[in-house]
């Protein structure tokens, strides 16, 4: 009996050992892989790894954090990930700078356009001292120069992590542009089912189509590094301009958005005045558009007072069908009509709001469930006909839109890269490019999917 216990816990043993063995030779395979268990099991690096579906670092800097996909993902798990992807592009621009590495090319297309291999990307103090511990908490060995990390970062995974969940185009619907120009199909009409008798052919009926056209505008940005820029100084002024060049793209989108209009006279005055490579030119925005189809009701006159019940609710009837469902809204205001709508007892404040207020940024408060939308990009000194004059400026205005009803066409999403200045010049550029188009349904008597309500006192 004690031969066979014997044997029993000799074999009891072996297995174990085995056991051990395996599993020292999964985690060496999973340290050095940089996998999702990294060499630190249960860490707030290892969770955003798992978070995100990531078996490595590396793929992780491509994730859009701000993709709908993950608005599940704790803050703070987002907020390492943003940090982890500002250091590596910092290590990256640094290593463009001062030792030698390719840079960036940004093409007449998107198809053009090549990612810089920077090869001495970890030689510099600042990735040495921030990014190599980075990359080592998130399970990472680092190895070669960084040659191994191009060129899959791109400054294009950063838009929406930037501004974009607090601003206007992120709510409106995102359409990739595959040509230049595109055309996107549409329902432009419908049909009803109709009676017929038993054994009898049907007429023939169908639902009309057409389509929209986007064609893409060009933007630009450029942060002038100077010529004092130390090495030492780099990153903090690297990262500074590099935030700055993205939001200049974001804040110019949402400007013309809301104010733009492209027909050579613009509704404002001061606008018109301006050189025509300003935002606010790019497109017809949401005003111009509600102002044109005002014969079909596209605009409410608040008459010189100040926000009412009254006033939002003749605003919402006139979009009709366009305006029924409340998730399919957003109502846009400046800071001073805001307030007005802040005083109104049928506004929800934020602790009322539920769990959108974390996710919308931005969003004050719900009018009737629908969200309310403060952008400083509303303007707060028209005229009692709702556009600048350089006469009046003691009038406001409200945008009710049907999100669902309005595309941003992108063909090319920001790019940011680094370029030498003028022949002349001893400094560097940091420059940002984007291609994008906005448009709707065209607006009639049978689509008011856009109201605008004006002449609101201040």
């Amino acid at each position: 009996m004690s031969d066979e216990l014997n044997k029993k816990a000799a074999e009891l043993e072996t297995r174990v050992q085995e056991v051990e063995l395996r599993e020292k030779n999964l985690a060496n395979t999973i340290i050095h892989s940089g996998s999702v268990y990294g060499n630190r099991a249960g860490s707030d690096e290892a969770r955003a790894l798992a978070a995100f579906g990531c078996s490595h670092v590396k793929n992780l800097v491509n994730v859009n954090v701000a993709d709908v996909k993950f608005q599940h993902v704790a803050p703070e798990l987002k907020g390492l990930v943003l940090q982890l992807k500002q250091t590596v592009d910092v290590a990256r621009m640094v290593g463009q700078i001062y030792y030698g590495g390719e840079k960036d090319i940004i093409g007449s297309s998107a198809e053009n356009d090549r990612i810089g291999r920077v090869k001495h990307m970890l030689d510099s103090r600042f990735a040495k001292e921030e990014l190599v511990g980075r990359l080592k908490a998130f399970g990472s060995t680092v190895s070669g120069g960084g040659d191994e990390w191009v060129p899959t970062l791109s400054a294009s995974s950063y838009v929406p992590e930037f501004e974009l969940e607090f601003m206007l185009e992120a709510k409106i619907k995102q359409v990739s542009m595959l040509s230049n120009p595109y055309d996107m199909p549409i329902q432009s009409s419908v049909t009803k089912a109709r009676k017929i008798a038993e054994n009898t052919a049907a007429t023939g009926a169908n639902f009309g189509t057409s389509k929209i056209q986007f064609s893409a505008v060009k933007s630009v940005e450029y942060y002038i590094l100077p010529e004092e820029l130390s090495e030492d100084s780099a990153p903090d002024i690297l990262s500074a301009a590099r935030d700055e060049v993205v939001r200049a793209q974001i804040r110019a989108c949402e400007a013309a958005i809301i104010n733009g209009d492209d027909d050579g006279t613009h509704i404002d005055s001061d606008t018109q005045a301006l050189a025509a490579d300003v935002a606010e030119k790019f497109w017809k925005g949401l005003r111009r558009q509600a102002l044109a189809n005002s014969a079909n009701g596209g605009t409410t006159d608040f008459s010189a007072g100040a926000v009412t019940v009254a006033g939002l609710r003749s605003m919402r009837a006139r979009m009709g069908k366009f305006g029924v469902n409340p998730l399919d809204l957003l109502l846009l205001c400046g800071p001073s009509a805001g307030a007005q709508l802040q005083a109104l007892d049928q506004v929800a404040t934020v602790d009322k709001f539920g769990p959108m207020a974390t996710i919308l940024k931005g969003v004050l408060s719900a009018y009737q469930g629908i969200p309310i939308v403060t952008s400083q990009y509303m303007r707060e000194d028209l005229n009692a006909t709702g556009v600048y004059d350089g006469v009046t400026f003691s009038r406001a205005g409200l945008i009710l839109v049907n999100k669902n009803r309005w595309y941003v066409g992108t063909r090319r999403p920001i790019k940011v890269k680094i370029q030498p200045d003028m022949v002349d010049q001893d400094r560097m550029l940091m420059a940002s490019y984007q291609r994008k188009d906005f448009k709707g349904h065209t607006q009639s008597a049978t689509e008011v999917s856009v109201s605008y309500g004006y002449n609101i006192a201040v």
